[in-house]
């Protein structure tokens, strides 16, 4: 594609140095507050035996290990029962050594997702419970789904510009659809933007996508977006992660977003990779938020 007679270059918008970045403050301030005698202890609820959450549990021990966060493991039977997985939840809460609390999803049959209201909201470090979503939509303070946050970081951290643009959403889940349209509408250097939710009711996706300037992809539909979806010129930020067959792959699949990446080059003005760009960014956002969870709690 072209722009006149110029070809459109398109910047790869890749999450690793964003997320480094911010595991460099994080490491600093958690110094900091182990200088003055305060612990950073991010607590990890896993029930059951999910594959996909032990490995995620792993990743977020190893990455707080390494920027003096404490992260501490409590695994509980998958047949333990909502009332035991909700009590556990609520003394983690009343620990006052515990800056911040995650449940990792998804939770087993027998305990329904209310569970995670057990935490206080105070450390409620992934916007998890439905206080958190009540005072991100008022404007108050509270912590947002590190997902929905790494699109915020990867887009300031690449200074795209947002303020007056016209960002269109695609998919309101609770961990980014929703919570992003907040972050995004607030008066704020990072925010102050136009936008459009666009979802499963909505007709002629592809007249609202096209008339993106910001284009976030967050619908889990494997490779949905396609070039005759966007503006020429446009950002697109994929969150989506899938998974498809691939012969050709050793693993017999591979990872993909929900946008045609391979499509986007020479169209949009920046894309983001997947694997390799908003996920990139979770787990140190995560890290990020239960440093100033404690640094709250102090004041």
């Amino acid at each position: 594609m072209s722009r006149g007679d110029v070809a459109l270059e398109t910047r790869i918008l890749k999450g690793k140095p964003i997320a480094q970045g911010i595991k460099e403050d994080v490491a600093r301030r958690a110094s900091a507050l182990e200088g003055d005698g305060v612990p950073v202890v991010l607590s990890i609820v896993l029930v059951g035996d999910d594959h996909g959450s032990k490995m995620y549990s792993r990743s977020i021990e190893k990455a707080a290990a390494k920027v003096g966060v404490r992260a501490v493991l409590t695994t509980l039977p998958a047949e333990i029962g909502a009332e035991e997985v909700a009590r556990t939840i609520r003394g983690l809460s009343e620990n006052p050594e515990v800056g911040g609390i995650i449940v990792q999803q998804p939770l087993p049959s027998g305990v329904p997702a209310s569970v995670v209201e057990e935490i206080a909201s105070g450390k409620d470090i992934d916007g998890a419970t439905t206080l958190s979503m009540g005072l991100l939509m008022s404007g108050s303070e509270a912590f947002a789904p590190a997902t929905a946050l790494g699109v915020i970081e990867i887009l300031a951290g690449y200074d795209v510009p947002v303020t007056g643009r016209h960002v269109v959403i695609v998919g309101r889940s609770t961990v980014v659809g929703k919570p992003l349209a907040n972050l995004l509408l607030r008066k704020t250097e990072r925010g102050n933007a136009t936008v459009t939710v666009c979802h499963t009711g909505t007709t002629d996706l592809t007249a609202h996508t096209r008339d993106a300037d910001i284009l976030v992809a967050a619908m889990g539909a494997p490779e949905a977006i396609t070039a005759d979806m966007i503006s020429e010129g446009a950002v697109v930020v994929d969150v989506g992660t899938n998974w498809i067959e691939d012969p050709s792959s050793e693993r017999g699949g591979r990872t993909v977003g929900d946008v045609a990446f391979e499509e986007m080059l020479g169209r949009a003005s920046a894309v983001t990779p997947v694997p390799g760009g908003v996920g990139s960014l979770t787990t140190a956002i995560l890290l990020r938020n239960t440093v100033e969870a404690v640094e709250r709690s102090r004041s």
